[in-house]
């Protein structure tokens, strides 16, 4: 990985990183200055950088200030463990046991039906199946009811609303459609393989943003860093409409001349218009940001073949290559958590 590559993609991040793990503002940048220089042969080697600057700037920040206390954090995490190994071999009375009686509806964006229906599942959650008949490729989650983010009693049917085939006859258009369906669910949930160019050139709110490789999964980090964190932050948070998650649009055609503000991106070197991907977040509502009709867009660009070649991002409140200051990307969040 080359270093100015990584540190032009991560640093705005690793800055925000930073001062929340208390680093004042003014200082955060020299921090993280430090800490990529420290890092620097390891970056170089390494696959996925963030596995190496993320724990190192942890430590970096947490390390030093943390080590005496956390000498009798252990030894307090050690007293407890040794009372709840006690109390697993002798037991606790009849009366003391708590049965799980509710679980919370997981995000479902990104899932075929089969595929949400065995999610819930792995939550104890009961559900069943409702066709949509829509001009989308069939059992492409829409949502649920109740919707993602909400309670339920283990004891309730999670109703999952699903695309199914319509009677009417539909546009000429849906090998676009499932390839756009297919692009969303390679992003949120790993689970489909849209057809991708070998070298897929990345867009992000009009600006050049790289390259990814079309032969990798969207977990790799050419396609993560820049596109998969910032869509799948925006797609699987609850939601306020009905279903709870956004409403996934499928358009194709000569795009707007300009999206959320900006001009709309037309590459060079790709056959005809784009197909449109645009996720709602509520319903017919305002957007997130300044632009109240602002909503999160992907185009997809095909190249004579009908491989994707370009993908081009534009999110409310802009991106500036990474997630929004509204998201706090999982992977991120877990990694500090480690």
């Amino acid at each position: 990985m080359d270093l100015q590559d990584y540190r032009d993609a991560r640093h705005r991040r690793l800055v925000e990183m930073a001062t929340e793990l208390g680093v004042p503002a003014d200082r955060a940048a020299a921090v993280v200055d430090r800490v990529i220089e420290d890092q620097r042969r390891r970056i170089l080697r390494s696959a996925d950088p963030d596995q190496v600057v993320v724990p190192a700037l942890r430590e970096e920040v947490l390390g030093r200030r943390s080590r005496g206390p956390l000498l009798a954090v252990v030894v307090l995490v050690a007293g407890v463990a040794a009372a709840f190994a006690v109390a697993i071999l002798t037991g606790p009375p009849d009366r003391e046991k708590v049965e799980r009686t509710s679980a919370t509806v997981p995000a479902l964006l990104g899932l075929t039906s089969a595929e949400a229906v065995s999610e819930l599942g792995r939550a104890g959650i009961s559900s069943r199946v409702d066709p949509v008949p829509q001009c989308d490729p069939a059992g492409q989650v829409l949502g649920s009811v109740p919707p993602s983010g909400d309670t339920v009693r283990l004891d309730e049917v999670v109703v999952v609303m699903a695309t199914a085939t319509p009677s009417w006859n539909c546009p000429a258009d849906s090998a676009a459609r499932a390839q756009a369906w297919a692009f969303l669910r390679f992003l949120v949930s790993g689970s489909a393989s849209p057809r991708l160019a070998p070298e897929v050139r990345l867009y992000v709110d009009g600006k050049s943003a790289g390259t990814a490789d079309g032969t990798h999964a969207a977990a790799a980090p050419d396609w993560r860093w820049r596109v998969r964190d910032p869509v799948v932050a925006y797609a699987v948070r609850p939601v306020a409409n009905d279903l709870g998650q956004p409403v996934v649009s499928i358009t194709s055609g000569p795009p707007p001349p300009t999206t959320c503000g900006l001009p709309t991106t037309i590459p060079a070197g790709v056959a005809d218009a784009p197909t449109r991907v645009v996720l709602t977040v509520s319903g017919a509502g305002p957007g997130d940001g300044p632009d109240p009709g602002c909503q999160l867009t992907i185009d997809l660009f095909e190249d004579d073949h009908g491989g994707i070649v370009v993908v081009s991002l534009t999110f409310p409140g802009g991106s500036r290559l990474g997630p929004p200051a509204w998201v706090l990307a999982r992977d991120d969040r877990d990694a500090l958590d480690d």
